[in-house]
């Protein structure tokens, strides 16, 4: 029992990570929608592979929302609105003219006017009066409608009239005023257009109930299907080539397949089917991550981030499909491979962008044209451009993702289509839509940054300006430690970046890693003028005690300093668990014969398990080295690098590190080259007595 608990606490992580795993497999199934999916992939201008295709069932063959759409937009063109006549309202409109001219304009009425057409035979208008009989016995419509032809129910008929034949007001009052005689003068001439204004009113009133009516039973004259099959009918053959007509007696067999109701027992297996395939892409996933970058998965933050943002893309792109004005292109999937790279390596980046794409592929339309095109864009965007602290990076990635979207979908619709004609351009639209999306990135960068408390490459970037902060502080009190940072920094960059690792991670963790020091830094070597040595007045455990401690003191600052956790994990086990070799050597000849607690002599952390750290550890002892060592030459320099990677080595310091062989021979080459560039002039002096060599470190 006690060896049972004993490995369950030294697996704790990985049993974590598959709960963990198996919860987003779970919420993934419960994101999903439980339909049944048409198994035959076919598309127009394609041979069909699959065997003899018969009708399972009775259906009908749908007509495309376009082709419904430009037959109701034909039907429509017959279409007549319906208004109403009020044959009364002329009777209103001359006695309203009769009464405001007598009133605006009495000294040219005679006193015998009693009436409308005595006053228009008295004042010269007789053409105006014929005019508008005229206009109100046509009709004067009060809402003008987009069609050649209008139906007006002037009782006891209706009748279907031109739309040429009725005026509108503004139609009435421009005709009306033409009719004005020349002889009357600017005052009775602007009065009587005035009066006009005042009188005239429609007579043929829009009826929008009737109307309605009439425009629902035109549409419904438009048919939304082609036809039936027959249940038993032979749809297609094997090996016959797939015609227009034939996609769409297949496209309206998937709508009807997929849209059955399914019975429960059909639902459990098509849960049980996403279970599997589900649990498999994860499976793979796990593995290509496990054997590409085992350190993703060492540490439960970097499992629960995976598994957030591939649960997050997926949920994005089942939440399209529940709206059908909006496509599933609009979701910036771009920003998935981008996202993780930020915050891991380019590897898993790519292994979980094509995984992920793979599971959306199950619920897209055009499932091979969706992975396809995702896989292949992601993949551009991922390893086209440059560092992601650089402002115009994602400017520039949004113009090569929506240029590769656009070859891509070029090239899918030449082979679908066989032409140029028939390509729906308007789909651009959507990829255009989701590269300017792709531009929030550094909103999800920051969020995800915040809450896992990862370091972004742009966070890493600001942590190097050394002119504030904790670094100015180190420059200011430990001179001699700030400058082996710079040169661990500049070390461990250029070997990151030859050995594929995370460069600038490299280099801001240099710069960081001996922060502790400046509790004591006059205890370290680097620190030291010409004043004695403050540790030829201690006992050899109370100076290893003050050493070890940088790194104790070095993890407060970075938590004090809000540093992210990876820059914690530099500082704190850049030294691994190896122990303070001068100290120890020194106690043991102050006691010979007595038993020594080397524990006291040893750093509290554990071995390295990254390659940073790796290389970090490496840089810092060689870097240390070489400021005692005789560099005379580039053979003392090799051999000064190969002893201290030989050293770690032997110590089993680097025996969990993600690190290689081969690796290490192309770190020593960076190793080697930048020490001959620092000492190729340097004179060669008389050798010095190595006293304090490891104190520094």
């Amino acid at each position: 029992m006690k060896n049972f608990f004993s490995t369950l606490k030294d697996k704790k992580v990985l049993i974590f990570t598959l709960l963990l795993f198996s919860f987003g497999v779970a919420l993934i199934m419960l994101i999903m929608p439980n339909e049944k999916r048409f198994e035959y992939e076919y598309q127009q201008n394609k041979v069909w592979f699959h065997d003899d295709l018969y009708a399972p069932f009775s259906f009908s063959i749908d007509k495309t929302e376009e082709e419904i759409q430009a037959q109701r937009d034909s039907a429509m063109q017959k279409f007549s609105p319906c208004y109403k006549y009020d044959s009364t309202v002329y009777a209103r409109v001359t006695d309203s003219i009769f009464v405001h001219y007598t009133q605006a304009l009495p000294h040219f009425v005679p006193d015998s006017i009693q009436d409308f057409h005595s006053l228009m035979q008295s004042q010269g208008l007789q053409e105006f009066e014929k005019l508008l009989a005229e206009i109100y016995e046509n009709g004067i419509i009060d809402v003008q409608k987009p069609y050649k032809t209008l139906i007006v129910e002037r009782a006891p008929l209706s009748q279907r009239i031109s739309l040429k034949v009725v005026r509108t007001l503004p139609e009435a009052h421009g005709d009306l005023m033409l009719k004005i005689p020349s002889h009357f003068d600017s005052t009775r001439r602007v009065k009587f257009k005035e009066i006009i204004y005042q009188s005239l009113v429609p007579n043929t009133i829009y009826n929008d109930e009737l109307s309605s009516k009439q425009k629902a039973q035109v549409l419904a004259s438009v048919s939304e299907k082609y036809g039936f099959v027959s249940e038993g009918t032979r749809i297609i053959s094997r090996g016959s080539v797939v015609t227009e007509k034939d996609k769409k007696v297949l496209d309206s067999l998937k709508k009807e397949y997929e849209a059955g109701n399914v019975s429960f027992d059909g639902k459990l297996a098509i849960l049980g089917g996403q279970f599997i395939l589900i649990f498999v892409a994860f499976l793979v996933l796990l593995l290509l991550i496990h054997y590409s970058d085992p350190y993703a998965l060492r540490k439960f933050k970097y499992s629960l981030f995976l598994v957030t943002v591939v649960v997050l893309f997926i949920g994005l792109a089942t939440a399209t499909l529940k709206f059908n004005h909006i496509s599933i292109y609009l979701i910036p999937y771009v920003a998935l491979p981008i996202l993780i790279k930020n915050f891991l390596n380019e590897r898993v980046a790519l292994f979980v962008h094509i995984v992920t794409m793979l599971i959306i592929g199950f619920i897209a339309p055009n499932p091979f044209d969706f992975t396809f095109l995702q896989i292949s864009v992601g993949v551009i965007a991922l390893y086209s451009l440059g560092n992601h602290y650089q402002r115009s990076f994602l400017f520039w990635t949004a113009i090569l993702a929506f240029g590769s979207y656009t070859i891509i979908y070029f090239g899918l619709s030449l082979v679908k289509l066989g032409g140029i004609a028939d390509i729906d351009w308007k789909q651009l639209l959507w990829f255009l839509a989701s590269c300017v999306l792709l531009l929030t990135t550094y909103l999800l960068i920051f969020i995800f940054e915040k809450i896992f408390r990862f370091p972004s490459d742009l966070t890493l970037f600001e942590l190097s300006d050394t002119s504030r902060g904790v670094l100015r502080e180190l420059s200011e009190k430990a001179p001699g430690t700030f400058q082996h940072s710079l040169q661990v920094a500049n070390f461990a960059e250029v070997a990151l970046r030859e050995i594929g690792g995370n460069e600038l991670l490299g280099r801001i963790g240099g710069l960081y890693h001996d922060i502790g020091k400046l509790k004591n830094p006059a205890f370290f070597v680097e620190n030291q003028t010409f004043k004695e040595n403050p540790h030829d007045k201690l006992e050899p455990e109370k100076s290893a005690e003050i050493i070890i401690n940088h790194v104790i003191y070095g993890r407060e600052l970075s938590r004090k300093n809000g540093l992210p956790y990876s820059l914690e994990e530099i500082i704190y086990g850049h030294h691994g668990n190896s122990k303070t070799a001068f100290f120890l050597d020194k106690y043991k000849k102050m006691h010979p014969g007595e038993p020594v607690d080397e524990s006291k002599f040893q750093y509290p952390t554990s071995k390295v398990v990254n390659k940073e750290l790796a290389v970090i550890m490496l840089a810092d002892g060689v870097e240390a080295a070489s400021r005692s060592a005789n560099l005379s030459s580039p053979e003392l320099v090799e051999k000064l690098v190969q002893k201290i990677i030989d050293n770690q080595i032997q110590s089993k310091q680097l025996e969990f590190a993600d690190i290689t062989l081969r690796d290490l021979d192309k770190v020593k080459k960076v190793f080697v080259e930048k020490l001959i560039n620092m000492y190729h002039a340097r004179v060669p002096y008389p050798e010095k007595e190595e006293n304090n060599g490891a104190i520094h470190n």
